[in-house]
């Protein structure tokens, strides 16, 4: 649904808003025209709906009405059903306005002025590429991931663009820009979401900037020592917090992460799109795999390379998932066996 709401849903006016039914979020897109081809950017809006986005309509006073379910299909909600309503609170948050592309790199104009310090310093920037694997089977895990140095950056005037050139754009492939770094100017928050995903079907024609033009400072560390705003997301310990490491491999070992622990990490790989605790959806409950008694390697094994002939009950077979971090497929392993003890 595009946003014409002229300013009363706030400041994202002509940009389209995606619903998400597996993620239970919505998605903002900046689209542009390049070469007579539309393309743009995905980047997050707001999570944590109570079921899968299905329907979105905006109205009389700019308040966005979000229809929901998750029937036929699971949801990282836990409710089968919803009816939300989502207002803006008249604050402006730091988010990234616009991703455009550019002949040697993209750039980024954000809703606030960024300080100048955090946004010239390289390591406040990473990007990645990839495209997707479209075969018969179910699932379309990515593929050919490479990362993209970042050789420059030119912050405007203002403060509210910068232009981020990198070597060795492809063209047809997804750039993921990571912008952890970046902080706003004045009060030093983060952005809501520093995520954004770009395709680039086509690389523009123009000037692109000389190495004169550009800051390459990197200061060696990409997360400053600031205060951050909260976020709209659960942090893993659902506090707004990193949870404390553990003193010794033991107590590491002993101690399974918590549902709120995990939660996060099954929303961010999608699998709650298919999976549920305790009850059956496009796959088995999370409890029905406890049963199973696999190790936690065993469990990391089937998340990369999973075995539909292990569950002939089901219908859709699970696709690999060979973009699951390890370190979160091996938190999700030791959860999902924590649950045969209960």
């Amino acid at each position: 649904i595009m946003d014409e709401t002229n300013g009363d849903f706030g400041p994202f006016t002509g940009q389209v808003f995606v619903g998400d039914q597996g993620q239970s979020n919505i998605m903002r897109v900046v689209l542009e025209k390049v070469k007579g081809e539309y393309q743009g950017a995905s980047i997050g809006f707001r999570s944590g709906f109570q079921s899968g986005v299905l329907r979105m309509t905006f109205a009389k006073d700019g308040s966005m009405f979000v229809g929901e379910t998750n029937r036929g299909w699971g949801s990282a909600g836990d409710a089968n059903q919803g009816l939300q309503r989502l207002v803006w609170n008249g604050k402006m948050p730091f988010e990234m306005y616009t991703v455009k592309a550019m002949p040697d790199g993209f750039e980024i104009e954000f809703t606030l002025p960024v300080d100048r310090k955090s946004a010239e310093d390289l390591d406040s920037y990473k990007v990645s590429s990839y495209l997707y694997k479209h075969y018969p089977v179910y699932g379309s895990p990515q593929i050919d991931t490479k990362d993209v140095t970042v050789k420059g950056v030119k912050l405007s005037e203002d403060g509210k663009k910068v232009r981020i050139v990198l070597d060795g754009m492809r063209q047809y492939f997804v750039h993921k820009i990571q912008l952890e770094g970046v902080r706003a100017a004045g009060n030093y928050w983060s952005l809501v979401h520093p995520d954004a995903y770009y395709t680039l079907n086509n690389i523009p024609d123009g000037e692109k900037l000389k190495v004169s033009e550009l800051k390459t400072t990197r200061s060696g560390k990409v997360k400053a020592t600031v205060s951050t705003p909260v976020k709209e997301h659960v942090s893993p310990d659902g506090k707004g917090k990193e949870p404390a490491p553990a003193s010794t491999k033991t107590a590491t070992a002993k101690k399974a992460p918590t549902w709120e622990e995990v939660k996060p990490l099954l929303a961010k790989n999608t699998c709650l799109a298919c999976h549920a605790t305790d009850k059956k959806v496009v796959g088995p409950s999370y409890i029905d795999v406890a049963k199973r008694k696999y190790s936690d390697a065993k469990i990391v094994e089937l998340i990369y390379a999973p075995k539909p002939e292990n569950w002939p009950d089901y219908a859709t077979p699970m696709p690999a998932m060979p973009q699951v971090p390890k370190g979160d497929a091996l938190k999700i392993a030791a959860w999902i066996n924590s649950l045969s003890k209960k």
